[in-house]
Parts: C-alpha cells; sequence; structure tokens
C-alpha cells in the first residue's frame, strides 16, 4: 500500500512539475528589433540594414508583421501562424510549421527546391530578437520576399 501512494506521490508530483515548465513559455508579443550583429543569417539580402518584428500571440496563435529595412524602404510582410508543430499552407507559396520551445521560437518554411529554418532567440537588450537561420534554395534574387 505504501509503494501505491509513493508512486501516486511521484506521478502528480511530475504531473505539477511538467505543468509548470511547460506554462512558462515565454510570450513574444510586442515590437522586436532584430539584432543583426549577432544573428547568424544564411541569405541576408543585398542592403538590409535592419528587420523590425511585430508579434501578437495568443497562447499558441502568432500573428507575425514583419519588416526588412534597406535605409528608408520597408519590406513588409505579415503571416499567421500556429506553434503546435503541424505542417500547414503558409502566404499561398509555402508549407510551414512553427515550433514553441521553452527559450526560442523555431520557423520553417519550404516549398520545392526552397527551405528556411530560423530560430528566434530573446536578446539580453529589451526588445532584441536574435535570428540563427539555415537557407537552402534559389539565389537572393529569384527569391519573391
Amino acid at each position: 500500500m505504501k509503494n501505491k501512494i509513493k508512486i501516486l506521490i511521484s506521478v502528480i508530483a511530475l504531473f505539477f512539475y511538467q505543468s509548470q515548465i511547460f506554462g512558462q513559455s515565454p510570450n513574444y508579443t510586442g515590437t522586436w528589433v532584430l539584432n543583426l550583429d549577432k544573428s547568424q543569417l544564411e541569405d541576408r539580402p543585398n542592403g538590409l540594414t535592419g528587420s523590425l518584428f511585430i508579434i501578437k500571440q495568443d497562447v499558441t496563435k502568432f500573428r507575425l508583421t514583419r519588416y526588412h529595412l534597406f535605409g528608408d524602404k520597408k519590406n513588409k510582410i505579415k503571416f499567421k501562424m500556429v506553434a503546435d508543430r503541424k505542417t500547414r499552407s503558409v502566404k499561398i507559396l509555402f508549407r510551414g510549421k512553427l515550433e514553441q520551445n521553452v527559450n526560442s521560437l523555431q520557423a520553417t518554411l519550404w516549398r520545392k527546391n526552397f527551405s528556411n529554418l530560423v530560430t528566434y532567440k530573446f536578446g539580453n537588450d529589451q526588445n532584441e530578437l536574435i535570428a540563427d537561420e539555415v537557407y537552402t534554395g534559389n539565389p537572393k534574387s529569384k527569391v519573391n520576399e
């Protein structure tokens, strides 16, 4: 009987521990500035002077508006993704998935002869975002931003 109680208490403790860990995923809602010096971008467009990310997060649902800055010019794109690791259509052209980990977001987009995997992490400074990208596919000149 004591063994069954110990096992039951251990299972309950493990359940509460896991729920605390999963419940501590960061909320990415806000405006984030990509730190180009700390980021590792394999497909950095020519003339890129900065990137701005505006994220609205509701638990696992993300709305992202991303601006790539080229001096005074802005290149804008919007995405809606769900951080549930499931593959979905993204912006008609791509397949993609979003994975939320304890300290990062991992966004993957792909289509025939193209894939882009980016891991986003918070930086040390306020509103700083760091991206590590693995890119394979068409040359920059052929990729539609």
